[in-house]
């Protein structure tokens, strides 16, 4: 429909509010606009995949995003924002990202959209307006913040953002001091390529794909947008090495980060894990796959570590004939208890 106020009945204005306000795809589809490079301010048409992940942020508390690069997502997540902010009072958000720069261009983003809406959709206005942070006259506010030990100490969030979350410093210690903010119905979008495993967002998306925690894992790579095929993937990709391939495009957190094994030989191991058929021992620690077999030989290689039963021990049973590992063991026993199995 027509954005002139002046040509739209004041029926229809109400409609296309009340629509607007109870379904962020239809807002965002119709009154977002966006700043492309080169074309200026251009309306913000949401691909599927977008559409879908508006969806998910709508159905679950905690959204985590493996994302590859220019994909959109921040600008989506802005856009979800500035539709929570407008059309609902007293929100709190909050934004973080690895440096505050780019948590602010975040809130940046978030302004432009507010401005370019017609002038009848603005049904709050900017009540006051920083650089790093805004407030809406409806109550509704947001701000960047550094990622420092204090960010959102005190404070009560309705939606915390978290951009590029795998590259940020610490991000266990600030994730401790930030959950608590949350804890009264506030909502998570953590967003971010992979850097490797070990990190804050790794183990979240790991435990959100194995169900270990409250997070709704997205995974998008390179792929998903309708507008890139193999040739714009070879282009794009021809001059980077694979590790970086494998961080901007393919989400892949093996072959991501700065590991000593090399990351093929990483993913080689991971896809030969395979479940135990049984779990013995006092601990439950003494794993088998295969059964001892009369007339075969197995070589036990084993590690005491210190020695005293306050680090790990353990040990492998390796079937020499077939070079499998067939059983192992890892737990902390005394030295003693160590000696009978």
């Amino acid at each position: 429909m027509s954005k002139n106020a002046a040509r739209i009945p004041k029926k229809q204005i109400k409609a296309e509010i009340l629509k607007s306000g109870r379904d962020p795809v239809y807002f965002i589809n119709n009154y977002v606009k966006t700043v492309h490079p080169v074309r200026g301010a251009v309306p913000f048409k949401t691909y599927p995949f977008q559409t879908e992940l508006l969806k998910e942020f709508q159905n679950n508390r905690y959204n985590i995003i493996l994302k590859a690069r220019q994909l959109g997502i921040s600008t989506l997540s802005a856009s979800y924002i500035l539709w929570m902010m407008l059309f609902s009072q007293n929100k709190n958000i909050l934004v973080i990202a690895t440096k505050l720069q780019t948590a602010g261009n975040l809130v940046r983003k978030v302004k432009q959209m507010m401005n370019s809406l017609p002038s009848w959709m603005r049904i709050a206005s900017i009540k006051i307006d920083n650089r790093t942070s805004f407030e809406l006259s409806n109550g509704s506010q947001i701000k960047a913040s550094a990622t420092s030990a204090d960010a959102g100490r005190s404070e009560a969030l309705s939606l915390l953002v978290i951009d590029e979350a795998a590259h940020i410093e610490n991000m266990d210690e600030l994730w401790a001091g930030l959950y608590p903010t949350i804890s009264t119905g506030g909502r998570v979008i953590a967003l971010s390529s992979p850097m490797g495993v070990g990190n804050w967002f790794h183990k979240m998306c790991v435990g959100a794909e194995n169900s270990e925690n409250d997070f709704f894992l997205t995974t998008l790579p390179w792929d998903v947008h309708p507008e890139r095929d193999d040739n714009w993937f070879k282009k794009e990709t021809n001059n980077l090495p694979q590790r970086k391939i494998a961080q901007e495009y393919l989400c892949s957190f093996n072959a991501s980060g700065e590991t000593v094994v090399h990351a093929d030989d990483l993913t080689f191991y991971e896809k030969k894990v395979e479940i135990p058929k049984y779990k013995s021992g006092f601990d439950r620690n003494y794993w088998i796959w295969k059964e001892a077999e009369k007339g075969k030989n197995y070589l036990i290689s084993a590690d005491v570590a210190r020695g005293d039963g306050r680090d790990h021990s353990a040990f492998h049973v390796v079937d020499v004939e077939e070079m499998d590992i067939v059983a192992e063991y890892c737990g902390k026993p005394s030295i003693d208890l160590f000696a009978t199995f």
